[in-house]
């Protein structure tokens, strides 16, 4: 009997340490992309701290790596309705229709969001800001390893590289 209900209780920890994994929990640093051994010390867009998920608070894409970061000009004016977005770029061995398939399950037009099949973008907003900058969105498009900021990344994994991310955000702190 105590063996029965020990089982029992084994297995449903299992079930809930696997549940609450399986829930979307973004923590800590977003990854950069490996590099190669002979990288180049300098590579484009890798021009400052990787963020925190917390910071971003769109969901980053799982299993992607961060390949630039372009944080808020010093210049902007903040107070501006036309201060440009801090900025990440993510790419993935994904294809481009998983990865839109995840961000329709988060992005909501009930939460603001609204989407652009056509053009592979989610805005948190008019669909016409997309291109502005200044509002928080998401872009898809295709990876084909030629990117300039993927200069100096492991060969291996350039190579399988498929689905590049781009997400405009509000920086939370």
């Amino acid at each position: 009997m105590k063996n029965n209900i020990l089982k029992h209780t084994i297995a449903l920890i299992t079930m809930i340490v696997l549940a609450s994994s399986s829930t979307f929990a973004q923590t800590g640093t977003i990854q950069w992309l490996p590099l190669a051994d002979d990288a180049p010390d300098k590579i484009p867009g890798r021009n400052g701290p990787a963020p925190t998920f917390e910071e971003v608070g769109i969901p980053v894409y799982p299993g992607s790596y961060l390949t630039s970061v372009y944080p808020v000009s010093a210049s902007s004016k903040p107070d501006s309705n036309e201060t440009p977005l801090p900025t990440i770029i993510l790419v993935t061995s994904d294809e481009q229709e998983k990865v839109k398939k995840f961000y329709q399950e988060r992005l909501k037009e009930s939460d603001g969001w609204y989407s652009s099949e056509e053009y592979s973008v989610f805005v948190k907003g008019e669909l016409s800001d997309a291109l502005s900058r200044t509002v928080p969105g998401v872009a898809i498009r295709e990876e084909t390893g030629e990117s300039y900021d993927l200069s100096g990344a492991d060969p291996k994994i350039k190579a399988s590289l498929k689905t590049r991310i781009k997400i405009l955000y509000e920086l939370k702190k």
